[in-house]
């Protein structure tokens, strides 16, 4: 059965400012740092998910029903799963280092089923899909929030790998497609990015103090389902290249 548009205009509306929170809590987040003094954590900061406390130190962030995030806890080969139903939440961990000094992050990933952006309510428009099987997030905190910057590196089904483009929701909210495409469906795939670099080409200067890292899997706008895991979360190491 088709939706009316009206209806399915205002579906996409409510979806729309559910996900903005997640954002507006990213920029939030961003002036706390700014106003507290700088500091870098030990680094590198590493995040096996071996054990079931290994969430105990994320907050999670609910906007729209609750993404399911839990930790399989194999001694030697843990990780982190993610099932999404029609929903939008998310993990943050507050940390602050400098990117200049120790720009990479690395960690792995796994899709097991990507968002059916087909049942989008509305067809042709990129928010109604702006879902994703899995994104991970850097935040660089501003002392006035509404310049807080974020990396955002997701896994489409269909974009290009290294296509660079701009939030629908933010304009200093810059997505990177890390992966791409169903030929890995179902494996582990290894990424490895140079924070500092991406935000020079993303933002066109230098980075600044990274206030916060971020991970979600969601499917609110689509109104469908995903499922993807992540492991070897490691963060804020030299770049031996």
């Amino acid at each position: 059965m088709t939706l009316p548009l009206t209806l399915a205009l205002r579906l996409v509306r409510i979806t729309w400012m559910r996900k903005i929170f997640f954002f507006l809590t990213l920029l939030a987040l961003g002036l706390r740092f700014a106003a507290s003094p700088a500091y870098s954590e030990e680094l590198p900061k590493k995040f096996p998910f071996k054990k079931n406390d290994s969430l105990n130190e994320w907050e999670e962030k609910i906007f729209k029903n609750r993404v399911l995030y839990w930790v399989n806890d194999l001694p030697a080969n843990g990780y982190l799963n993610a099932k999404s139903d029609k929903a939008c939440s998310g993990l943050i961990y507050r940390m602050q280092f400098w990117p200049k000094q120790r720009p990479m992050i690395s960690w792995s990933w796994k899709v097991m089923k990507f968002p059916d952006k087909s049942k989008a309510p509305v067809e042709g428009g990129w928010i109604e899909k702006d879902d994703y099987a899995a994104r991970v997030y850097i935040i660089f905190p501003s002392w006035y929030f509404m310049h807080t910057e974020t990396l955002e590196y997701v896994w489409d089904e269909k974009i290009p790998k290294e296509t660079l483009q701009t939030s629908p929701y933010f304009d200093k909210i810059k997505i990177i497609v890390a992966e791409s495409g169903k030929n890995k469906l179902g494996e582990w795939v290894f990424e490895e990015r140079n924070i500092y670099e991406d935000y020079r080409k993303a933002f066109g200067k230098k980075a600044g103090r990274v206030g916060a890292i971020a991970i979600m899997t969601d499917t609110d706008n689509t109104m469908s389902t995903a499922e993807a895991a992540y492991k070897g979360l490691k963060v804020g190491y030299k770049n031996e290249k």
